[in-house]
Formats: C-alpha cells, sequence, structure tokens
C-alpha cells in the first residue's frame, strides 16, 4: 500500500469516525429527553423512537453542517440542529399516533390526551433544540419546515391517499439547508446538496458519489459525504 493510499485510509476512518461520534451525541440528547418524560409518556415517546432509526434526518444534518475549516462552534450547532429535527419527527409521529386514534376508538379521551401532551413535548424540545443554534435563519427554516410537513400530512389525511405521505422530503432538504447556513457552505454547492438530501429521502439505498458539489467543498467535506452515502446503519 503507498504512502498516498494510506494516508486517504486514515482520513476515511477519521471521517467515520467524527461522523459516528457525532450521531451518537444527537441520539443521547434524544435519549435525555425522553426519559425526563413520566410514564406513560416516556414509553410512548419512546416506541416512536425506536421506529425512526435510523437517524437519516441527524445524518443529512450532520454531513450538509460540517465547515472548511470545521470548528467546535460549528460541530455544537449542528449537533444542535440534527437533535431537533428527529425531534420535529418524533413530534409529527406521535401526533400522527392521534389521527389514529380518533379513527379507532374516538371515546378514549385518556390515550387522545396523552398522545397531545406527548407529542406537544416532542414539538416543545425539537424548538428549544432548534434555538441552541444561535442563528435565527436556522430557526426560520426549521419552522417553515413544520409548517410544510404539517400541512402535508393534513392533505394526506383529508385526501385519504392510499400510499403514506413522505415527510422525510422536506425534512431531508430543510434540514440541510438549514445546515449548510451554519457551515456557511459555498453557494456553488447548495443547489446540488439540496438535490441530494431530495434524492436521499426517497431511497434508503446507497447513492452515486458527489459529484458537483465537490468543486466547492474542501476535501473533509468530501469525506463527510462520502461516508454518509455508504453508511449502513448496524453494519
Amino acid at each position: 500500500m503507498t504512502e498516498r493510499s494510506t494516508k486517504n485510509q486514515d482520513t476515511n476512518t477519521s471521517a467515520q469516525q467524527d461522523f459516528l461520534t457525532e450521531l451518537a451525541e444527537v441520539e443521547q440528547l434524544l435519549l435525555d429527553a425522553t426519559a425526563e418524560l413520566f410514564p406513560p409518556f416516556r414509553q410512548m415517546v419512546a416506541a416512536q423512537l425506536r421506529n425512526s432509526y435510523p437517524l437519516r434526518r441527524a445524518g443529512v444534518v450532520l454531513t450538509a453542517g460540517v465547515s472548511a475549516p470545521d470548528d467546535i462552534v460549528v460541530r455544537r450547532q449542528r449537533i444542535s440542529l440534527a437533535a431537533a429535527l428527529e425531534m420535529l419527527h418524533l413530534a409529527l409521529a406521535v401526533h400522527m399516533m392521534l389521527a389514529n386514534t380518533m379513527s379507532s376508538d374516538p371515546a378514549n379521551r385518556s390515550l387522545l390526551g396523552s398522545t397531545i401532551l406527548a407529542g406537544d413535548y416532542c414539538f416543545s424540545r425539537s424548538a428549544i433544540l432548534a434555538v441552541r443554534t444561535g442563528n435565527a435563519t436556522v430557526v426560520e427554516i426549521f419552522s417553515d419546515a413544520l409548517k410544510r410537513v404539517s400541512e402535508g400530512h393534513l392533505r394526506h389525511i383529508f385526501a385519504q391517499a392510499a400510499t403514506n405521505y413522505n415527510e422525510d422530503r422536506q425534512l431531508f432538504v430543510a434540514g440541510a439547508a438549514a445546515a449548510m447556513q451554519l457551515a456557511n457552505t459555498p453557494e456553488a454547492a447548495r443547489h446540488a446538496i439540496l438535490h441530494l438530501a431530495e434524492t436521499l429521502a426517497q431511497t434508503t439505498a446507497q447513492a452515486e458519489p458527489l459529484d458537483a458539489p465537490e468543486i466547492a467543498l474542501d476535501p473533509y467535506q468530501r469525506q463527510r459525504w462520502q461516508v454518509l452515502l455508504h453508511w449502513q446503519p448496524g453494519a
């Protein structure tokens, strides 16, 4: 093995370790928030959290939010944003239980009340995490994503469509846009990354390596994207 290939392998390993470490920190934030709930809310949210794995929304944020050069402040911001996006997804999942509860047992007021309170708690925690980024534009993008996804779910319910509404399309794109705002990503790379985020939301298969964004991204950012694109949770 040549010295150059050894160096590239070491860089790849470092990028992967960094990504997985940050993802573990996001997961811990979610677990801590769930642990603060009392039964039966805790069990309700914990069940939805288990259904949220792998944390692909967080993965997109942790990748799109790498700055050049990267620093500890941006790292902390993207971890908070990644946790906020996953918590938002969790809140939406809990509130979607409300629609199912109303259709199956509208007289069960106790379950209805529990679902509403647990979902509201998750919404509150997601907003707090988003605000921790300290970036008003990021919070605005985050709020707009909530509005779009909520409206999408409502339209889907009233239309009684046979297929499920894919909220990840909105969440992946919004998460990438907000993360790039934190990382001050070059404008030349943003459109391609948003397109890639949208593509990732529609498939769990491995995506093709980055093409156009490589020109505007530094080597560490490219390595992080390669880690995400070849990430196989549980492997």
